[in-house]
């Protein structure tokens, strides 16, 4: 075989290849940035303000759910932030909200995603607040690749310890006061043990 049968086999592999590997490569990508609950955000609504970045996204699906296990609205359809930077405010965890406003103070999941169907890692957003729909107090936000925040406001509520304050001034001085506690402690004992 001569030198320029060989290149030509060479490159007749390189582009068999380049043919097969090509269809795998990831059709979109999406970046989560951040999640707030939106100001519509009610016991009738659950949507959100998500801050995203996206190159050829596709998909977006919405889900939420109440603490006592209950889907209140479901969906998946085509996205309008196939090519998104920045906040998009309202996104719509379904088209009118759900679909049986919930009594007051119901701890509601809002779940989203962008990116593709089935979702990945490699493309996908995710977004989730678990809320008070009364007060509008955030319990639990996450914002991430797919697959790194919870979906329902079951799975949001197993995260939060009980009785634990969250936040606050009172919280943070218990905090503080239970590290000094263990500090000392540790310290007494090592010293003791020094000697």
């Amino acid at each position: 075989m001569g030198r320029s049968a060989r290149s030509a086999s060479i490159i007749r592999v390189f582009a068999f290849a380049l043919a097969i590997v090509a269809p795998w490569r990831a059709d979109a990508a999406a970046t989560a940035e951040g999640v707030a609950l939106d100001a519509s955000a009610d016991c009738s609504r659950g949507d959100l303000d998500i801050t995203l970045t996206t190159a050829g996204a596709n998909r977006e699906s919405w889900l939420a759910t109440n603490a006592a296990g209950a889907t209140l609205v479901q969906g998946e359809g085509a996205t309008s932030l196939g090519n998104f930077d920045g906040t998009f405010n309202d996104f719509r965890i379904g088209p009118t909200g759900f679909l049986v406003a919930q009594p007051a103070n119901t701890l509601i999941g809002s779940y989203a995603y962008v990116g593709e169907t089935p979702p990945s890692a490699a493309n996908t957003a995710e977004f989730f607040v678990y809320y008070n729909c009364t007060t509008r107090k955030v319990l639990y936000s996450c914002s991430g690749a797919y697959g790194s925040c919870p979906q329902t406001a079951q799975s949001a509520a197993a995260l939060i310890p009980a009785g634990i304050p969250a936040s606050g001034p009172i919280a943070l001085t218990l905090t503080a006061l239970l590290v000094a506690a263990a500090g000392g402690l540790a310290l007494s004992r090592r010293l003791a043990a020094s000697r």
